[in-house]
């Protein structure tokens, strides 16, 4: 059973879930980027990686990061596996992160999955509501027959995404946590019948085999993992629609919340992400928001900048998360920021930067 608390010990307004697993209540506050951390810092620990200096970073210690009154932010979250991902690159640490990650971990979005009817009802839930999780790749269900599949279908967040190592590490994050749903519907963690995985092998492949499984394929056209068809109408061990359908609700307010309040600055921000490489006209991205370019422009005025302005300011901070990293070279990077013409990317990001790209690859950015 699932109940719910709308009021905190302080009095502020929030949500608290109790959840009765096997007779054994165990409450959780939602703070999923806390969370988060400390598992990724555990993990480190685990493995014989010093975490300390990173929580020195961020201020903050193992038992703070349990408190909900210490929240660690999005940049500060990303900062951390810039630099978890930049010192240990083939540790395998995205596997090993997502090893143990429960759908409870995953605040409301959790919940609503692990309250679900069936497994169709939890992965319906996950598309629709991943953004709320801050998700960095995208996934969707496909159906074809008796098979099914659950395929990643975009960066979500290409400017957090911005080298390969970053793109494996969540890449393997994501397919250890998907790995965590079997036992929620009686199965084990190897539930599917094979994943494919859209970049060549790792020199610790034998990670893969040990935390995902043997039947494993790289180099593939996409990133998904495939299934019995039949194992969609499952039903999960802890189903209950009527609180699943309660922390929809609230999945639903907070991804309206997170878009009204985001600014229209922000939206197009987020437009521009799904789409790094294009020139995107000002009337597309209207168009895309459901609204006419002359209000686009007035809404813009009013957060004191113009559509070019934030264009701007998007390319540069994706070229130079780009140029922070050595797997493109700075021509790629001005293609892939939108520049047909490197010499035209070349004098924006100085007169942006106050330096060359080159310069700023070789200090490592500012």
């Amino acid at each position: 059973m699932i109940s719910s608390d709308t009021v905190d010990n302080n009095g502020t307004r929030g949500l608290v879930f109790v959840i009765y697993g096997q007779g054994v209540p165990v409450t959780k506050k939602l703070t999923e980027l806390n969370s988060y951390v400390r598992h990724t810092l555990l993990t480190m620990s685990s493995v014989g990686i010093d975490a300390s200096t990173y929580l020195d970073r961020l201020g903050l210690t193992m038992e703070a990061l349990e408190q909900s009154e210490n929240k660690v932010t999005q940049d500060q979250y990303n900062a951390l596996l810039d630099d978890v991902i930049g010192a240990y690159p083939n540790r395998g640490l995205g596997l090993l992160d997502g090893r143990g990650v429960s759908l409870l971990d995953h605040g409301l979005l959790g919940y609503a999955m692990f309250a679900s009817e069936n497994l169709s009802k939890a992965l319906a839930r996950h598309t629709r509501y991943q953004d709320v999780i801050g998700a960095a790749l995208h996934t969707r269900l496909f159906v074809q027959g008796n098979q099914a599949c659950l395929r990643v279908t975009d960066i979500s967040r290409p400017e957090l995404i911005n080298t390969p190592a970053k793109l494996r590490y969540e890449t393997e994050r994501l397919l250890a946590q998907w790995a965590e749903i079997g036992p929620v519907f009686g199965s084990t963690r190897h539930w599917y019948t094979r994943l494919m995985i859209g970049y060549p092998k790792p020199t610790y492949s034998d990670l893969y085999t040990e935390i995902l499984g043997p039947n494993i394929s790289f180099d593939a056209a996409h990133t998904e993992i495939i299934f019995d068809a039949q194992l969609l109408q499952q039903p999960l061990n802890f189903a209950n629609e009527a609180a699943a359908v309660l922390c929809e609700q609230q999945c639903d307010a907070l991804l309206k919340r997170l878009q009204n309040t985001e600014g229209y600055v922000a939206r197009v921000r987020r437009i521009l992400a799904a789409n790094p490489g294009g020139d995107l006209a000002i009337t597309t991205v209207a168009k895309i928001l459901g609204t006419s370019e002359r209000s686009l422009r007035r809404r813009l005025k009013e957060e004191e900048t113009t559509y070019k302005q934030v264009v701007l300011h998007f390319r540069m901070e994706l070229a130079a998360s780009y140029l922070k990293g050595d797997e493109m070279t700075i021509q790629e990077v001005a293609f892939t920021t939108g520049y047909s013409d490197p010499s035209n990317f070349h004098r924006a990001f100085q007169h942006y930067y106050g330096q060359t790209p080159a310069n700023f690859r070789g200090g490592k950015g500012l």
